[in-house]
């Protein structure tokens, strides 16, 4: 038995949607870790569903010394966008040729509830060509989850949001 050389590993992509979120980069680091740990090759989508949408290839190999420190990194190293096509059958068409075109198999989103619904778009129309796995990304706790868990980015929105509030109510009070 031989060990795959990198053009015959199965591509993973990873693509992050919407606004900024604490714990993007943990999820990129994790995914890529866990990819390249079972045998796969990993890039990441610059730009989010822009870059897509508009037919460009604007893809980052990951490697794991790449991603091994990022964890604790604010904001997305892949960065992101918050763009919705006006014709959005046609863009949806360019987005998956594109995605085919980078030889994508495996598709990691990260995002709200518009990249989830981009992301079950994906899967339904690549018809088994590409698998699609999404992680709720979203400060507005919009995405229900089981036992109720509140997404990632909601919590620290929520404790930051509440700390400043206070501050305010608390300088009003003494002015």
């Amino acid at each position: 038995m031989h060990d795959k050389s990198d053009t015959e590993k199965e591509l993973v992509g990873i693509i992050v949607g919407g606004g900024p979120a604490p714990g993007i980069n943990g999820i990129i680091s994790a995914a890529t870790i866990e990819a390249i740990n079972n045998g796969k090759r990993v890039v990441g989508i610059i730009g989010g569903f822009k870059s897509l949408f508009e037919g460009q290839q604007n893809i980052l190999p990951l490697t794991i010394n790449d991603v091994s420190r990022i964890h604790a990194k604010g904001g997305s190293i892949l960065r992101t966008s918050r763009d919705t096509p006006e014709n959005a059958q046609a863009k949806f068409k360019t987005l998956l040729a594109t995605l085919k075109s980078i030889g994508i198999k495996y598709l990691i989103t990260i995002g709200g509830d518009g990249t989830l619904h981009m992301a079950n778009w994906i899967e339904r129309e690549a018809r088994g060509s590409i698998s699609v796995v999404h992680t709720p990304k979203t400060i507005d706790n919009d995405i229900p989850l089981p036992g109720g868990f509140s997404t990632f980015g909601y919590q620290t929105a929520r404790h930051v949001g509440v700390y400043i509030i206070n501050n305010i109510i608390e300088d009003a009070r003494t002015t």
